[in-house]
């Protein structure tokens, strides 16, 4: 299944909804910007309409069908390839899933390729349908409210995280220490949302030092305003990430802590013990001659030295500041 969803950006700011074979009409004959999403389950179809109807180059192409395909940003003779990471919502918020859009830039054509539904790209279709307007009719206008679209995803995402890291420091500061699980999943999101904005802020650099066409110089603050949010959401990462750290030390620290106390009070205990064993083992060894064996007061004086060496030791440990 290949869908095809296609707009044109007229030169007085309408917006409007063609057939693919208009699209493709007007990316040629006119100097309309044109952008064609292309939604599939079929990579094989996919690379024919790529190659055949647009000839993009074989190696972008390949990339734009490929899972998992790292954020990157290739220039070709006539045209410029870019992958942006799209983050998903799932039913489950302890998790996210990453939908990778590609990006062909010709000219005024754009072409954009996903295998999944991207929420973020059907609002923005949606509300320019619905308006039938945009404020600029530049490629690069659109690409930039494309890839600002994307990335505001990511900001509901980390102010969920950073919430949670700080009701779990909360708590541990409380005495709960037992949250090493839940630091460890918001860990592994946030190593997850590091690992696609890291390199995407690299494509963001790069297209502000590159001289691209779709860049103009009016559009270079739009561009500037997207590496400078590709920024703040990374360095929002390494400072939850850095503080999920600081409480993953502080939970091992303090379990650390109790294990010693814990172990202190049984070496005290056991110290006890011992030495009331001594004084036991030694009248119940039972020879024949032991002057206390015939003692009236020998089992009642047994009872007592070992209280009273009990106490003793109790006080030599609270002297030594042991205990």
């Amino acid at each position: 299944m290949v869908e095809i969803t296609c707009l044109v950006f007229e030169a007085d700011r309408k917006v409007a909804t063609v057939t693919y074979e208009e699209a493709k009409a007007r990316a040629q004959t006119s100097n309309d910007a044109v952008w064609i999403h292309v939604r599939h389950d079929d990579p094989k179809a996919v690379n024919e309409v790529l190659t055949v109807d647009f000839g993009f180059h074989p190696l972008a192409v390949e990339d734009a069908v490929s899972k998992d395909e790292r954020p990157e940003l290739k220039e070709f003779d006539d045209h410029v390839f870019l992958v942006a990471p799209a983050v998903l919502a799932t039913q489950n918020d302890d998790d996210e899933m990453f939908e990778e859009v590609a990006f062909f830039i010709k000219h005024q054509l754009m072409v954009t390729v996903v295998d999944a539904q991207v929420p973020c790209l059907q609002k923005l279709t949606d509300r320019w349908v619905n308006r039938q307007a945009i404020s600029r009719t530049e490629i690069g206008y659109v690409l930039f409210a494309i890839l600002d679209s994307i990335l505001e995803d990511y900001f509901p995402r980390l102010d969920d995280i950073e919430e949670k890291v700080d009701k779990i420091g909360d708590d541990i500061y409380n005495g709960n220490v037992d949250r090493m699980r839940e630091l460890l999943v918001l860990k592994h999101r946030t190593l997850d949302l590091r690992r696609r904005l890291g390199p995407f802020r690299d494509v963001m650099s790069s297209l502000m030092r590159r001289e691209l066409e779709f860049v103009t110089p009016k559009l270079e603050p739009y561009f500037q305003d997207l590496f400078d949010n590709t920024l703040r959401l990374t360095e929002l990462i390494d400072t939850n990430r850095e503080a999920m750290m600081s409480l993953i030390e502080i939970q091992i620290s303090t379990v650390s802590n109790n294990l010693n106390q814990i172990m202190k009070k049984m070496t005290v205990i056991s110290t006890v013990l011992m030495t009331a064993a001594l004084i036991a083992g030694i009248y119940g060894m039972n020879f024949k001659f032991m002057p206390e064996l015939d003692w009236k007061l020998g089992y009642p004086t047994a009872l007592l030295t070992m209280v009273a060496s009990s106490f003793w030791i109790v006080w030599l440990f609270r002297r030594k500041k042991w205990l």
